[in-house]
């Protein structure tokens, strides 16, 4: 990969991570509601740069790249265990696009970017599978008392709850790569604006 394309992967990843943040500050307007789209929001608004991104570059290795910028964006915000996390999710986005050829491929992006953020998604679950309630709030004593570390282990292993959570997660990066393929088509894709032309 280029050192122009590492750069620009690096921009739209923290790019990315601003507005899956702010996504997820704007869950909180859902109440009690919020644990089911806390991601999700994120991911409906990030899949056009994921697609966009994708789609310039062009090159294996960016998919992962992307997630570990985010990752350590995470050990610099102080939650260094987010990094295995988006560690794995980077993995899986690149092993599901496959080739060099797939970057042009709206749906193998499309299909890397749901199953990408839907591990991303699933990290609350992840730690408290491998971490234990306890573990989790002695990994993170700033966000959760042992109390908060229960209410998400309650959360996360109630079968509803963790369906309802892929479901709206899933639905959410779909509509998101919908949105994303249209916008990519109308603004940023100079071939297919040439073709309408001679048309």
């Amino acid at each position: 990969m280029k050192l122009k394309n590492i750069i620009t992967t690096t921009l739209l990843a923290v790019v990315g991570f601003v507005i899956s943040m702010v996504g997820g500050m704007a869950s909180t307007l859902f109440g009690t509601y919020a644990m089911f789209v806390h991601t999700s929001i994120g991911s409906l608004l990030t899949a056009t740069v994921f697609l966009t991104m994708c789609k310039k570059i062009k090159s294996r290795g960016t998919i992962f790249l992307y997630y570990l910028i985010i990752g350590l964006v995470y050990i610099i915000m102080g939650f260094p265990p987010m990094i295995l996390i988006m560690l794995a999710t980077g993995i899986i986005g690149e092993l599901i696009v496959g080739n060099t050829e797939n970057y042009e491929n709206d749906n193998r992006i499309g299909l890397s970017f749901i199953a990408s953020e839907l591990i991303y998604s699933l990290h609350g679950f992840f730690f408290i599978l491998f971490l234990g309630t306890e573990g989790l709030a002695e990994t993170f004593p700033n966000l959760f008392t042992l109390e908060q570390a229960q209410m998400i282990y309650d959360v996360f292993f109630n079968a509803k709850n963790i369906t309802i959570i892929v479901v709206v997660q899933v639905l959410a990066s779909f509509i998101g790569v919908l949105i994303a393929k249209n916008i990519y088509n109308k603004f940023f894709d100079k071939k297919g604006k040439v073709d309408e032309i001679l048309q």
